[in-house]
């Protein structure tokens, strides 16, 4: 009796997940970014030490899923701690001295940034 009410109890949700996963649902594609006009950096975070250099991309997610780095603009929240310099999507951060900043990523439609770190 346990068994059978153990089952049950299985099934219920197992259902559920499995109704939740069937091809008829309306989910958008993994392999496609959202359309939504947001900016997408290939890192959310860089830890540097001072005096080092890295780099990181940016792409504005358009219409259709089409990515753009056309009028992007990099912009470091304390220069004192990091400077980014940007061309074509592609910014260069250069730690200057210990402490946190943000490299501020903006278009017309959408705004992320990237943590910096310096140690």
């Amino acid at each position: 009796m346990r068994r059978f009410m153990f089952g049950l109890g299985i099934s219920g949700p197992l259902s559920l997940v499995l109704t939740a996963c069937s091809p008829g649902a309306a989910a958008p594609r993994e392999d496609l970014p959202a359309s939504d006009g947001s900016i997408l950096t290939t890192f959310d975070r860089l830890t540097l030490t001072s005096g080092d250099q890295a780099g990181f991309r940016a792409s504005l997610v358009g219409s259709g899923g089409r990515l753009s780095s056309a009028g992007l603009v990099f912009v470091s929240r304390a220069p004192a701690v990091a400077r980014v310099s940007a061309a074509s999507g592609r910014a260069r951060v250069q730690a200057v001295a210990a402490g946190r900043t943000w490299v501020v990523v903006r278009s017309a439609a959408a705004t992320d940034s990237v943590e910096v770190i310096v140690q």
